[in-house]
């Protein structure tokens, strides 16, 4: 079990952002419904995914590590926390323009209010993101010192759930209008495209050298997927024939043991035969 699960809820995840980018190129009404409706779906998106974080918390602390080639999906741990940072931080920063004076009976406090407590809100989300990120790249240790790197489809992950926390640690430099907060988000940023090139090399080579997009090469070939079916089916096969070669078998003993059983009858009724003519011959001589 990896955080990919939390998948399913990405598309709540990012309304957020959206709303933040969207709401200030609105008139105040349509702007603030904007708002409303993205701290909802945002809500329900992170919600879900908190769940998620329970399961596979719970997993880290009662099995192994995920296999290597399924291990940097844990990157995705990170993004919900990134995207809720960006959509809540952001539409609380642009909210006190918006609402009208009777918002909440004092909209012009509501406002206030309102963005202060986004603010906080994202600045906790904010090392929640930083510490799944660290545990993320600590549980690489062993593949690095293994060296057991080997390319797959869920490299990607160094790179899509990343951009969240460098979006965030923006939204979070701009709340506190932090230089030093926005110089470590362009520091990630930079570390985020070579990482981004990196793996994009990577996936070209492994195309090349049939790692990937060739037979039995699919990413699900060690997790009971195309391959195991194959198996499955031809171990099915095997059983049938073995079991319809039994049965042939068993067949041919019956009417093996019928035809024997016919041709024992005969020799004994022959052997009855000759016995009563030679005691009818030795009679009769007497």
């Amino acid at each position: 079990m990896t955080p990919i699960w939390i998948f399913p809820a990405y598309p709540l995840l990012i309304t957020g952002p959206f709303a933040s980018v969207l709401a200030p190129k609105l008139p105040a009404i349509e702007a603030l419904q904007v708002i409303v409706g993205g701290v909802i779906f945002q809500g329900i998106g992170f919600m879900v995914s908190l769940m998620i974080y329970a399961a596979f918390i719970y997993r880290l602390m009662t099995q192994k590590l995920p296999q290597e080639s399924l291990r940097p999906g844990m990157f995705i741990s990170v993004g919900p926390s990134g995207f809720t940072i960006s959509g809540i931080v952001g539409m609380g920063q642009h909210l006190p323009h918006v609402v009208p004076k009777d918002f909440m009976g004092d909209g012009e406090l509501a406002g206030k209010v309102s963005m202060v407590v986004a603010n906080w809100v994202g600045l906790w989300l904010w090392g929640l993101a930083i510490w799944f990120c660290f545990v993320s790249v600590f549980a690489h240790w062993s593949t690095v010192k293994h060296n057991r790197w080997r390319f797959a489809m869920t490299w990607y992950s160094y790179v899509f759930p990343n951009t969240a926390l460098c979006t965030a640690t923006f939204a979070i430099a701009r709340a506190l209008d932090s230089r030093a907060i926005r110089i470590t988000g362009c520091v990630m940023t930079c570390v985020l495209i070579c990482i981004w090139l990196t793996v994009f090399v990577c996936m070209i080579r492994a195309v090349l050298v049939k790692d990937i997009l060739w037979p039995q090469k699919q990413e699900d070939r060690d997790e009971g997927g195309w391959k195991g079916k194959v198996n499955d089916e031809r171990g099915d096969e095997r059983t049938l024939n073995n079991e319809e070669g039994e049965e042939g078998l068993q067949t041919d003993g019956d009417e093996g043991g019928s035809a024997l059983s016919r041709v024992v009858s005969a020799l004994s009724q022959r052997s009855r035969r000759k016995r009563k003519n030679t005691a009818g011959t030795a009679g009769s001589n007497v």
